[in-house]
């Protein structure tokens, strides 16, 4: 009997804790304004929108960090210093400027090119990966 009972105190409680939870848990309701306007009739002000950076300018010395592959790099006895990865919205030489100054502040020489990619879509960024190598110089030419 005493089983019976508490079914049925379940049986009422059960709705009655559900509707509380429903009523204390709230909605979020968003309204979307098209057209741009305040309740009062004023127009938001458009985005100011600021200039793009201007163009990276190659360090001294960034012209003679050269590519190459990793076969070639572990014959020469190059040891890896560090993967980059940049993230560039100007064009695809500047990030190549760009991918040699960061070579050039962490003293490496030669770059492995893991993948260049050249966004197609105006806006996008080309990125770039790459491993940082020091190799030793040639000292016989």
């Amino acid at each position: 009997m005493l089983g019976k009972t508490r079914f049925a105190m379940m049986k009422l409680k059960l709705p009655i804790v559900g509707f509380a939870v429903a009523l204390l848990s709230g909605c979020n309701m968003y309204v979307i304004d098209f057209e741009n306007r305040l309740p009062d009739g004023a127009v938001l002000a458009p985005k100011v929108e600021s200039p793009p950076p201007p163009p990276p300018e190659p360090m001294a010395g960034s012209e003679n960090i050269a590519f190459m592959d990793s076969t070639t790099a572990q014959l020469q006895g190059c040891r890896v210093m560090t993967t980059v990865n940049i993230s560039h919205l100007g064009s695809f030489d500047h990030g190549l400027i760009m991918l040699r100054n960061t070579a050039l502040k962490i003293n490496a020489n030669r770059i492995i090119p893991l993948g260049l990619y050249d966004s197609a879509i105006a806006g996008q960024p080309h990125k770039f990966r790459a491993k940082l190598l020091r190799c030793p110089e040639d000292k016989g030419a």
